[in-house]
C-alpha cells in the first residue's frame, strides 16, 4: 500500500531524540557500502573508522582533542541558529581568534610573562567577536543576508591567514615552511593528559555547552532567543530583533574565536595555515546533530571527532582517502536532515 507524509498535530518528541540516532545508523550503513565499493572489507573499515580509535587511551585523547573545538563552536552556533541568525562564518571567526591571539607571541616570541597567556585568550575572544560583528552590522544596518556575508568572510579570513603564515609572520628558522614561531611554555595551555595533546583548553571547551544551556534557560537573553523563533511572539513581547541578531552573532563569534586561540595555544602551539581546517563547517553539523540543544552538542561533537580520528586511522591502516572523514560528515548531515522530516511528519497509508 502506498505511503505519504502526513503532518503531525505537534512535533514528535520521540523522533526529535531518535532522528540523530537514525541518521547515524543510516550514515554507518552508507559508509560500509562505500567501503565495499572501494574494494575494502566493510567490517575492517567499520572497525578502523569507529572502533580502533577507542581501543587505546591515546585514541580517546585524540577524539577528545578533536571534539573540543567542535563542542565550543557548536554551542555558540546553537544560540545563533535558535535565534534564526544563520551564522555560516564560524570558520572565519575561528581563524580571526587564532590570528589575533597569536599576535602577541609573534611580536614577543621570547616573552615568559605571566600575563601573556591570559592576554592571548582575551584577544582570541575579541578577534572572533569583532569578525562576527561585520555580518551583524551589515544585517542590521543594510538588511544584508547573514548567510552570504558570514560565508564570504570565511574566505577573507583564510586568505589573511595564508598571507601572514607564508609572509610576514613566517618563522625565519622554519626553512621556508609556512607558520609562525613555536609558542613558548608561557604562551601554551598546559597538557593534562601525559603523552597526548589533551590539554586544559579542551576541558574549558566542554564546559561551554552546559553554560550555554543555563544561559538559554535562565536568562532574559535566553528567553529572547526562544521567543525569536516566532515573529509574532517576538513582536508581541516587544523584543528588538536587531539586538538579538547582534547578541547571537557576537556570542557565537566570541566562542569560535576562543576555539581558534585554544587550538593554536594547545595542540598545535603554532599559527599555521592548516589549523584544523573546516572545523567551523563541521561545527554546523555538530549543532544540528545535537538538535540545536547545547547539551546535545557534546555527544554530537564526540561523534564527529571520532569520524575525524577514525578517517585518519583508516587512511593509515587501509589506505583509504584522507577525505573520508569529510565525506562521512556530509552523509551524516544529509541523513540527519532527511530524518528530521519525521519530527513534524509521519508516514501514513494512502487509502485506495
Amino acid at each position: 500500500m502506498p505511503l505519504r507524509l502526513q503532518r503531525r498535530a505537534r512535533p514528535s518528541f520521540a523522533m526529535r531524540l531518535g532522528a540523530p540516532l537514525l541518521a547515524v545508523l543510516v550514515a554507518a550503513v552508507i559508509a560500509c557500502g562505500l567501503l565495499a565499493a572501494s574494494g575494502k572489507a566493510p567490517l575492517d573499515g567499520f572497525y578502523a573508522l569507529f572502533l580502533a580509535p577507542l581501543t587505546q587511551a591515546s585514541g580517546w585523547a585524540d577524539v577528545l582533542t578533536k571534539s573540543a573545538p567542535l563542542a565550543l563552536i557548536g554551542a555558540g552556533l546553537v544560540v545563533a541558529f535558535r535565534s534564526r541568525v544563520w551564522n555560516i562564518g564560524a570558520q572565519g571567526q575561528y581563524i580571526a581568534g587564532a590570528v589575533l591571539g597569536s599576535a602577541l607571541v609573534v611580536h614577543m616570541p621570547e616573552s615568559s610573562a605571566g600575563w601573556l597567556l591570559p592576554s592571548m585568550i582575551v584577544l582570541g575572544v575579541i578577534g572572533g567577536l569583532l569578525y562576527a560583528a561585520i555580518p551583524a552590522f551589515l544585517s542590521t544596518r543594510f538588511n544584508a543576508n547573514v548567510i552570504l556575508t558570514s560565508l564570504m568572510f570565511d574566505y577573507v579570513a583564510l586568505a589573511g591567514l595564508h598571507y601572514l603564515t607564508f609572509g610576514p609572520w613566517r618563522d625565519p628558522s622554519s626553512y621556508g615552511f609556512p607558520g609562525s614561531v613555536s609558542f613558548q611554555d608561557a604562551a601554551s595551555l598546559p597538557v593534562i593528559w601525559a603523552h597526548t595533546q589533551f590539554g586544559l583548553g579542551a576541558v574549558f571547551a566542554f564546559l561551554a555547552a552546559p553554560l550555554i544551556w543555563i544561559l538559554l534557560r535562565s536568562t532574559l537573553f535566553g528567553f529572547q532567543v526562544r521567543v525569536s523563533a516566532s515573529d509574532e511572539a517576538s513582536t508581541y513581547a516587544g523584543f528588538s530583533r536587531p539586538r538579538v541578531v547582534w547578541m547571537a552573532l557576537l556570542l557565537s563569534g566570541a566562542l569560535a574565536g576562543l576555539a581558534g586561540l585554544m587550538q593554536v595555544a594547545g595542540p598545535i602551539n603554532q599559527l599555521r595555515p592548516d589549523i584544523y581546517s573546516e572545523v567551523g563547517f563541521s561545527a554546523i553539523i555538530v549543532a544540528y546533530l545535537g538538535q540545536l540543544n547545547p547539551l546535545g552538542v557534546l555527544p554530537a561533537a564526540l561523534l564527529v571527532g571520532l569520524f575525524s580520528v577514525g578517517a585518519n586511522n583508516a587512511q593509515i591502516t587501509l589506505g583509504l582517502s584522507s577525505s573520508l572523514g569529510q565525506l562521512l560528515q556530509g552523509v551524516l548531515l544529509f541523513t540527519l536532515l532527511a530524518s528530521n522530516v519525521l519530527v513534524n511528519y509521519r508516514l501514513a497509508k494512502v487509502s485506495s
